[in-house]
């Protein structure tokens, strides 16, 4: 088990996955000329206890009912968690990202109802849907200390293995017109209207109905694909995923957090 000096740590179950199936094909997509994409300078590098700590979180962890209501109340994981998070899963089960997508299939559920104001949440005043767009929990990583210089006690072959990205950035090219659209205009820093979560909770300050109605399109087509991604893995409905669909996952995880990790690390072309 990953340990943090002085720390006893909660959610580390080892628990199995249940074994599905699902594939992701391979193509090559047009990126819009507009977007651009943060220079590659710095790209994710996760300490020993990072890759430690997501390595059991992805065996079951995951699945416990305290950790899961942690990651509820902070919208998932911190910008750099949640990446780290994908891209572990990915080095592992490139054909099985199945955590993450879980995960933020049910987060974006929750957005739909939110920001498109589906049910008595279109009830709702704007600034109410602002409160409940905030996170009321921290990061569940960050809570337990880990961070790029947590030590951790993993054999090198699944620390290399963990931190190799390779799989990540191919599951990103090849799905990109699934998650390019709905780069945050804010974190690219190119004027583009479409927001994440923490940028929709600033601008909703000063015109809240009208950002709201704008985004909320937008979260309800993550929404939308990302489901089909999660419901691709059922055996019957194997192959029935689309690149839109797997890259949602991609989108979603960008909403949630913020895209700086994601724009610096993961390629769109």
């Amino acid at each position: 088990m990953p340990t943090v000096p002085g720390q006893e740590l909660s959610g580390h179950l080892n628990a199995p996955v249940q074994v599905l199936f699902s594939v992701w094909l391979t193509g090559q997509h047009l990126v819009p000329a507009s977007f651009h994409l943060a220079s590659h300078s710095s790209p994710l590098a996760l300490s020993d206890g990072e890759v430690d700590f997501l390595w059991w979180f992805i065996q079951g962890s995951i699945m416990d009912a305290d950790v899961r209501a942690h990651l509820y109340a902070h919208w998932g994981m911190c910008a750099r968690h949640a990446l780290s998070f994908f891209c572990v899963e990915a080095a592992f089960r490139p054909h099985l990202i199945h955590g993450s997508t879980i995960l933020y299939n049910e987060l974006m559920r929750r957005a739909v109802h939110l920001v498109a104001g589906h049910g008595v949440y279109g009830l709702a005043p704007a600034g109410v849907t602002r409160h409940r767009l905030r996170h009321s929990g921290p990061c569940h990583m960050c809570t337990l200390g880990y961070g790029p210089e947590t030590p951790g006690n993993a054999p090198p072959e699944r620390l290399a293995q963990g931190r190799n990205l390779t799989n990540a950035r191919a599951f990103a090219v090849e799905n990109c017109e699934g998650w390019v659209p709905y780069v945050c205009g804010r974190c690219a820093g190119n004027g583009g209207d479409v927001l994440c979560r923490p940028h929709l909770i600033e601008a909703m300050e000063h015109d809240g109905s009208t950002v709201l109605q704008h985004n909320g399109v937008t979260v309800s087509r993550i929404a939308e694909h990302l489901a089909r991604f999660e419901h691709s893995f059922r055996w019957d409905s194997r192959g029935t995923d689309t690149a839109v669909d797997r890259g949602a996952l991609i989108a979603s995880i960008g909403w949630c957090a913020g895209w700086s990790e994601i724009l610096e690390t993961l390629p769109a072309n």
